[in-house]
């Protein structure tokens, strides 16, 4: 037993020793961590950000300023007023000759009387042959929801003729029931075959 005794303090001494080292390790690394950076490098790690914009920055930059583009057409910029004159094709023009405001009279099923428009619609050719016109359509639309206007053909409608020469102007008359207070009046006339859709857009006078 009496050997023993130096040797179990052998064991304590080096615990001790051991847990001493152990202390003094922790201390160096909390006062000197690992990796960080000394104190001349600190004003590169808290540099200002960059004033680059990054990719969806330039989008949406990029769509605002599209949007407020101006000079960019809107699907109504084609329309014009309604005592212009607009061009459906090549040598072909077209204009509303006369709008006129009536008290229609439905007869037939579908039509609605009342406050009219009878529009006059004058198509001119100069494309050097006949042109065809009997696949010509008028549709009427009036307020800002755009309302399509019922059609009261059996009042006084004359359609475009089948045709008209070079050199000369056909008229068709077309009337539709639109109420008085209406406003504004869209008017759009295709003559088919490849023709770009016409339109007249005002407050006519009545």
């Amino acid at each position: 037993m009496l050997s023993q005794v130096p040797r179990s303090r052998m064991y304590v001494a080096a615990a001790v020793a051991a847990l001493v080292l152990v202390s003094v390790a922790v201390v160096l690394i909390v006062r000197h961590p690992s990796g960080s950076a000394d104190p001349g490098s600190d004003s590169t790690v808290a540099a200002a950000p960059s004033s680059t914009a990054t990719p969806s920055e330039k989008s949406s930059e990029s769509e605002e300023s599209e949007e407020s583009e101006p000079g960019k057409p809107s699907g109504d910029n084609r329309a014009v007023g309604l005592k212009a004159e607009a061009t459906s094709a090549p040598g072909v023009t077209a204009r509303l000759a006369r709008i006129d405001s009536v008290q229609a009279t439905a007869s037939l099923p579908g039509e609605v009387g009342g406050p009219a428009l009878a529009i006059t619609v004058k198509v001119k050719n100069e494309t050097g042959k006949k042109l065809d016109l009997a696949l010509g359509v008028v549709n009427a639309y009036y307020g800002p929801e755009r309302t399509p206007a019922v059609s009261v053909a059996s009042d006084g409608e004359v359609p475009f003729p089948a045709s008209v020469a070079d050199g000369e102007s056909a008229k068709g008359v077309y009337v539709f029931q639109i109420p008085e207070e209406a406003r504004p009046v869209r008017v759009e006339l295709d003559l088919g075959n490849g023709a770009d859709v016409v339109v007249f857009k005002g407050r006519p006078q009545r």
